[in-house]
């Protein structure tokens, strides 16, 4: 398969996988991504997400338990299996009319979900393009490699960061960073916005910071997030 133009480089953070994935969107003609690890029990109704440009309205449109039963459906490809999106049909076996048609209105006109196999756990891509046909699937296809290696990386990377941090701490740091207020982190990780405040101070005091800005300079600086 054709490769992508960009070299590989090391995955060390969070924030380096979304660099990443917005670099993939511009290569195959995407305009969305979100990648999120898998749990073991759907009816958990939540996944964790580790990278997004989902906005916040269409999280809150659609929701948590929409978004879990996407990432948890058996039909996503396999690397070196050709990219394939969703039917019609196959949304509706997993998704209610009014589910779907907020995907179409916030721009998610075509989905491709990717398996991204990293070492013990599962993560999954969902790839989407405002316009169907619009998605290059040869450069997705190789482009899912290289997440699949990278997330292997990352995996290896945050066991060996060491527990200063807890990764609910880490994971509201990470969001917060993003520009994500505290409402918008809670419907991200599925809790109330008190207790991403809850986290992130806890964060802010295991890093020895003044605020909010300097614990994030001091966990990006460190590759904690």
């Amino acid at each position: 398969r054709e490769r992508t133009a960009s070299p590989r480089r090391k995955i060390a953070t969070r924030r380096d996988l979304s660099k990443l994935a917005i670099r993939i969107c511009g290569e195959t003609g995407a305009r969305f991504y979100l990648i999120a690890e898998a749990t073991s029990n759907c009816a958990s109704g939540h996944v964790r997400i580790l990278a997004s440009n989902w906005t916040f309205d269409t999280i809150e449109d659609i929701g948590l338990a929409a978004i879990t039963r996407l990432v948890e459906s058996p039909v996503a490809t396999f690397p070196d299996t050709d990219p394939c999106p969703w039917h019609p049909q196959a949304l509706a076996a997993l998704l209610a009319s009014e589910e779907i048609g907020h995907l179409g209105e916030h721009g998610h006109q075509e989905i491709f979900p990717l398996k991204l196999p990293a070492g013990k756990n599962r993560y999954v891509a969902l790839i989407s393009g405002e316009v169907p046909g619009a998605v290059d699937t040869e450069r997705l296809a190789a482009a899912q490699l290289h997440l699949s290696h990278t997330l292997s990386g990352l995996e290896r990377r945050m066991n060996d960061v060491g527990e200063a941090l807890s990764e609910r701490e880490r994971e509201c740091l990470f969001w917060v960073s993003e520009g994500k207020t505290a409402d918008e982190v809670s419907l991200i990780i599925s809790v109330s916005a008190n207790t991403v405040n809850s986290y992130v101070a806890h964060a802010i005091h295991k890093l020895a910071a003044n605020n909010r800005a300097m614990a994030i300079a001091t966990a990006i600086r460190r590759g904690i997030i």
